[in-house]
């Protein structure tokens, strides 16, 4: 059975607070900074948060637990390999910490470690040793809270290196030659059957980006359903056979996408539904999000039915 990455990223707030990391909060972040910068063409930003969120669940850690600090120093880091300084500083302006000074006790720099970086206590109390240890030895009295943090990162990584999280490679934008494959020409080398769902909306693709090469599909299950001419309310029984057609369509989809873009077996696949709280209302007679543990192991035998596994399956 293929298993789907939808287990939740934790995220720590810069006062200690762990809550559920957000992408499209991340992305209004971003795309917040490339308006404040003059640049109007948002998918970049759901490219670079995608980067991000592929990222996070891609690391070694054994708890995906991450701090703010972390995916900020993330976000600001793609978008100068990217070419995008000014917004990276924009960016960076309005999400990183205030530039204050701190002296090297090791209370104080134990408290800025907790709060800018997700390990162990034990581990932290470690680092921290290093950390007040390297600046008795540099004779350091005090210094902007990201020296000690980049300091502590050091001494991660040099012991810990398993931990990082990796960084996703990303190609320079360019205005004139962003797609890598246009949705275009993925839609001319579909099959009739998975251009009918396109057609009557049921299913929608986005070009593959040279940024952050992934493929991405958007899945209307209630203009499939209509498609069908199916009316509720019905049960998964009913449904099951009409899943796997989708799964076909949208198996067609990936397999084409990725052929294009020179063979890259590889890609990621985020597979979309927009509309799930919607069907679930209109079509199971259920109320959301209640039921959204059983529309996600209703949907399972269309993932199942898929070449490739999903890197991450969306309900809305």
């Amino acid at each position: 059975m293929v298993k789907l990455s939808d287990d939740s990223i934790m995220l720590i707030s810069p006062s200690g607070e762990t809550g559920v990391f957000d992408p499209e909060r991340l992305q209004s972040r971003i795309i917040q900074s490339f308006l404040a910068a003059g640049v109007s063409e948002s998918y970049l930003a759901d490219d670079i948060s995608l980067a991000v969120e592929f990222s996070l669940r891609k690391s070694r850690r054994k708890e995906k637990i991450f701090t703010l600090s972390e995916i900020n120093n993330s976000v600001v880091q793609i978008l100068k390999d990217t070419g995008f300084p000014e917004t990276a500083a924009i960016y960076m302006r309005h999400n990183a910490c205030s530039r204050v000074t701190v002296d090297p006790d090791f209370n104080t720099v134990r408290k800025l470690l907790r709060k800018n970086m997700a390990v162990s206590p034990e581990l932290l109390d470690e680092l921290c040793g290093k950390v007040v240890s390297a600046a008795q030895h540099l004779n350091i009295k005090s210094a902007a809270p990201e020296l000690f943090i980049e300091l502590a990162k050091h001494y991660e990584i040099e012991e810990f290196a398993a931990e990082d999280i990796e960084p996703v490679s990303l190609d320079s934008w360019e205005q004139d030659n962003h797609w890598l494959v246009s949705v275009k020409t993925i839609e001319q080398e579909l099959p009739v059957s998975a251009r009918a769902l396109i057609d009557a909306g049921a299913l929608r693709l986005i070009g593959v980006s040279r940024m952050f090469p992934a493929i991405r599909i958007f899945f209307m299950i209630n203009a499939f359903c209509r498609f069908h001419g199916l009316s509720g309310p019905v049960t998964e029984m009913v449904l099951i056979p009409y899943l796997f057609a989708a799964g076909k369509a949208i198996d067609s989809c990936i397999t084409t996408a990725g052929s294009l873009a020179e063979n890259r077996d590889e890609l990621p696949i985020f597979l979309t539904i927009p509309d799930m709280s919607s069907f679930a209302a209109q079509m199971l007679d259920a109320s959301w999000p209640e039921v959204e543990k059983n529309c996600r192991e209703m949907v399972t035998p269309l993932c199942n039915s898929l070449s490739r596994p999903l890197f991450k399956l969306k309900l809305t």
